[in-house]
């Protein structure tokens, strides 16, 4: 009975399509839209979904965007537009902080962050040994520079880069304090400097009180940063060491 029922089902469905297939001939002028619509509604919304999942994937989150939020904001005054941010994690094959393209009338510019001033120019260079970018940089078409932890690749789309307005975004960038690095989904502490001051000695005549509870103080705030895991354990240790000698 149930092999006589499949089969039952197999035959209707092949009458059923049969019919389908007669009325579509028949009325083809009725079919032949329907398919077309469909076939646009289908790919307008998978046209839809990836043009939203790309631009996911060009705002990508990361710890720095307290920092890159106020570059796109003084930038904007500029006449510039944020594109896309935190992009990847590598430039030339050296590990970054967080960057930011800014798009503006006739040229882009690559704002990108290092933890340090050695790692952004190593960067650099190897942005310039490729012969693709060497050969743009000799037409004037693009201008790679490292200024202290922040490097800047700058884009004139096929046009000589206005050396003049880069200067403008690297003077104002510059002037923007990195500060530390916040985890994300962790609510912002204090503002701290980076890397925490070390208290100077203190001097002679002063009471031992007050360069005591200064030393005691600075520990303080290092444990905080420790919490937060801004700094490591081994960094913590190191410096109230430090501060400890000071007693």
């Amino acid at each position: 009975m149930e092999q006589q029922g499949k089969s039952g089902a197999v035959c209707l469905t092949i009458i059923v399509v049969l019919i389908l297939l007669g009325l579509t001939i028949e009325y083809w002028y009725v079919a032949v839209p329907i398919v077309v619509l469909s076939l646009a509604g289908v790919l307008s919304y998978h046209f839809k979904q990836e043009k939203k999942r790309q631009e996911i994937a060009r705002h990508r989150p990361g710890p720095r965007d307290p920092w890159l939020n106020e570059i796109a904001v003084a930038l904007a005054e500029f006449g510039f537009t944020e594109y896309a941010r935190n992009t990847g994690n590598q430039v030339a094959g050296v590990a970054m902080e967080g960057d930011i393209r800014l798009d503006a009338d006739r040229v882009c510019v690559i704002i990108t962050l290092f933890a340090s001033g050695e790692l952004a120019r190593q960067a650099e260079i190897g942005l310039r040994a490729k012969p693709e970018i060497r050969a743009a940089i000799a037409d004037g078409k693009i201008i790679v520079s490292a200024e202290g932890l922040i490097l800047y690749v700058a884009n004139g789309r096929r046009r000589v880069v206005d050396e003049h307005r880069l200067s403008e975004v690297v003077e104002l960038a510059g002037g923007i304090p990195v500060g530390a690095p916040r985890t994300l989904g962790v609510a912002p502490g204090p503002q701290v400097m980076w890397p925490p001051p070390v208290p100077n000695p203190p001097r002679a005549g002063t009471g031992s009180f007050s360069a005591s509870a200064d030393v005691l103080d600075q520990i303080k705030r290092l444990a905080e940063l420790r919490d937060t895991r801004i700094l490591s354990d081994a960094e913590f240790e190191t410096k109230k060491t430090e501060l400890l000698r000071r007693f």
